[in-house]
């Protein structure tokens, strides 16, 4: 065995190991010996990707294709970083060349698919999945790809029909049930959301996401309690989650529980205190419980961020976006404050 493979046969051996700087050290070695080695340049080139030297790495795949011009995995990791660099375009060019070599090649269909939805050119995303199962049908990422994408387009009726294909293939799932129930949630169906997410927790009940979801999927359904219960483990993680602290207090609301919902608000606000959604909510605490000087100031801030061009559209799965003025007239907390001239004279000011 030569030097240089005996140095290619290390490099082989670092990387297995995740060693990826001292693989690029023997890469190095070898291009000292041999400054046109092919698989010494990809290598690198490979190596500066992973460890996040994307644009340093361009360099390496310029040199490995000037001595292998077309070689396909060569152009695919090019693409590949080509997109990490957000220069999708040019990513295209490249998976098109690997495409052309390779027609059936289902990785680089689907990446340039991918590059695709960065670019907002969904159809031709939609157009290049389908092509990818032709080839491999019962391929749950491309299945799933397909769904992320009617989903962020609000079609979540089409985002399902490509989950529940998935799920025919492999009912646990994690990442396609979650997304089924997410697709679930947004078209208000709570009942079969909490499902999915309740599936996924007895697969692990260690994913906090799927938790957090399945709370409020629970607030939704009129399950309060079992609501803050998923909001207590997901705030056990991590005591900073300020949607679980905000949820959690609109689950203590429905309870009647407003001290309870207030401390929680509190906390989020203390982490974040721009937080509208928990300004919104204990505002809503503060007015059943009859503090309407708070409730109002709290009201005002909101008001200030919107005309300050901070907006902040309400939305609940049943109805369309809501202005301020719009959610507090629709909204029974502030029965109490109706009343008020302090209040009627803030709500004169809303638009």
């Amino acid at each position: 065995m030569s030097k240089t493979d005996d140095l290619l046969k290390k490099t082989h051996d670092l990387i297995l190991k995740n060693k990826f700087k001292e693989a690029i050290t023997a890469c190095d070695l070898i291009l000292k010996l041999n400054k046109k080695s092919f698989q010494a340049n990809l290598n690198k080139a490979n190596l500066l990707a992973e460890i996040g030297l994307h644009k340093r790495s361009l360099h390496y795949y310029d040199k490995a294709l000037k001595i292998i011009p077309d070689e396909p995995l060569a152009m695919f990791n090019l693409a590949t970083t080509l997109y990490d660099l957000d220069r999708h375009d040019e990513a295209i060019r490249m998976f098109d060349k690997v495409i052309k070599i390779r027609p059936k090649d289902v990785d680089a269909i689907c990446n340039k698919a991918n590059t695709l939805v960065a670019l907002g050119r969904h159809k031709q995303a939609m157009s290049n999945y389908d092509k990818a199962l032709k080839i491999t049908p019962k391929d749950i990422v491309i299945l799933n790809n397909k769904g992320i994408v009617f989903a962020g387009e609000s079609k979540h009726k089409e985002a399902i029909n490509c989950f529940d294909a998935a799920l025919r293939i492999d009912p646990v799932d994690m990442d396609t049930l979650c997304n089924k129930g997410n697709s679930l949630a947004e078209l208000g169906d709570f009942d079969e959301a909490a499902a999915c997410f309740e599936s996924v927790l007895e697969i692990d009940s260690a994913d906090y996401d799927a938790c957090f979801r399945l709370g409020v999927a629970y607030a939704n359904t009129n399950r309060p309690k079992e609501a803050i219960l998923c909001f207590n483990k997901v705030l056990k993680k991590d005591p900073t989650h300020t949607d679980a602290l905000t949820n959690k207090g609109i689950a203590y609301i429905a309870l009647k529980k407003y001290m309870h919902s207030i401390s929680s608000f509190e906390k989020a606000l203390r982490i974040d205190r721009h937080n509208v959604d928990a300004m919104y909510h204990k505002s809503q605490s503060l007015a059943e419980l009859e503090d309407s000087k708070s409730a109002i100031l709290l009201l005002r801030k909101i008001a200030k961020r919107e005309k300050m061009g901070h907006d902040h559209h309400y939305h609940n799965h049943h109805k369309e976006h809501q202005s301020l003025r719009e959610k507090i007239c629709q909204d029974a907390h502030f029965s109490k404050l109706k009343g008020d001239k302090i209040f009627l004279s803030f709500m004169r000011t809303l638009h």
